[in-house]
């Protein structure tokens, strides 16, 4: 068997749903695949991200062509719906000719733009092969800041779901969703790692520690995430006996922190490479992983299932969740009692969250080891692999 993946990010990227599809991929034989994105890699240029180039045929879709007049008297919502419209009819047959070209039995389609979903099911209509769509956030919120894009996402979302022969979500939040709009049964497939070397490094002991508390956190910042760091550097203020630091690593410049009020103990580090995520995570006092209580797409946050998720609960340290109480974070640290959660938002019920990992070891150490098992269990990468293969009714 044979299946194309089209995403607009792909290997090697520097996304969380670029290094999704390394990790999944990266182990099959490259004759059994193909990638299709609207972003162009040259094999000869470095890597940008934590992933590397994968060993199969890249296919880049061009920008389809664009009217660019009609800003006046209000035609430019017109425009842009017309605009969406003929991107989807030409990444269809675009898409279509490659799968087969290429002798695709399945063609699965990843969300992140607009476009990509709808070009994907309807070129597998074409080229008479089934259809899988793979959500990596709810298709129908992420364009919350276009409304023209969110229109159609809605227009577009009903019968590409209810056409897929089967669809991909990363979290249990988002398949009920699924089922309650569409009545169907999405798989869950969490977005997965591979937990080695976390197995192969000894924990950091809590007796090697200085007195200074490292508060670290891996991954971009940005407007899902700043109404809680600021939470947290008002709970930080609130600590008036402890030294704290909260060490962040990502690519967000100082700028845009001081910018969005997010101001304080805070020490930036570039992001680092994927083989050093173990040693700066295993080496936290605690690691947090916030989602903002006053996003403006508070829907897309519910179902958020960040890429770290499963490289924290591995990590053998304590996970300090800060995050509405309906979100899928929330709800499945609360669920495997994996990590203290504090799902108001309030900085001094987080200063208090704060202060009982630091001061309970035996609660602690219980919830390590509830995190590190629910890792071996739902983030393990060869049986995520399986179960996509699976559903792709893959023998190869």
């Amino acid at each position: 068997m044979k299946f194309a993946l089209i995403s607009h990010n792909v290997p090697p990227s520097g996304t969380g749903q670029s290094l999704v599809i390394y990790r999944m991929l990266r182990e099959l034989d490259p004759e059994h695949y193909c990638l299709i994105s609207t972003e162009q890699h040259d094999v000869n240029k470095p890597a940008d991200g934590p992933s590397q180039m994968l060993p199969c045929r890249y296919y880049y879709l061009p920008p389809a062509f664009r009217f660019e007049r009609g800003y006046r008297l209000g035609l430019r919502t017109l425009r842009e719906s017309v605009n969406i419209q003929v991107a989807v009819v030409d990444y269809r047959c675009r898409i279509a000719d490659i799968v087969r070209r290429e002798h695709c039995d399945a063609v699965v389609a990843c969300t992140g733009d607009v476009t990509i979903l709808p070009a994907g099911y309807l070129a597998s209509r074409a080229a008479g092969v089934p259809f899988y769509a793979y959500l990596f956030d709810h298709y129908s919120y992420r364009e919350w800041d276009d409304p023209v894009k969110a229109f159609w996402a809605r227009r577009f979302e009903p019968f590409i779901m209810k056409g897929a022969a089967g669809v991909i979500a990363p979290n249990e939040i988002l398949r009920d969703d699924l089922r309650e709009r569409y009545g169907l049964e999405a798989a869950v497939i969490h977005n997965s790692f591979d937990i080695s070397p976390y197995e192969t490094s000894a924990p950091v002991e809590a007796g090697s520690r200085s007195t200074e508390v490292n508060i670290v956190y891996t991954g971009a910042v940005y407007e899902a995430h700043f109404g809680a760091f600021r939470n947290l550097m008002a709970a930080i203020q609130m600590l008036d006996q402890r030294c704290v630091r909260v060490h962040l690593y990502t690519n967000q410049p100082e700028e845009t922190l001081q910018r969005e009020n997010v101001r304080g103990p805070i020490v930036l580090h570039q992001q680092q490479a994927m083989t050093e995520m173990p040693r700066v995570q295993m080496e936290a006092d605690i690691l947090f992983l916030p989602l903002a209580f006053d996003s403006p797409y508070p829907d897309l946050v519910k179902t958020s299932a960040t890429t770290k998720l499963g490289e924290y609960l591995a990590s053998r340290r304590p996970v300090l969740v800060h995050a509405p109480r309906d979100s899928f974070i929330s709800w499945y640290f609360r669920k495997h009692e994996c990590g203290v959660v504090v799902d108001e938002d309030d900085p001094a019920r987080l200063a208090k969250g704060i202060e009982l990992i630091l001061s309970d070891a035996q609660l602690c150490q219980r919830l390590i080891a509830n995190a590190y098992e629910r890792a071996r269990t739902d983030f393990n990468i060869a049986a995520s692999r399986a179960a996509l293969f699976q559903l792709l009714g893959f023998n190869g």
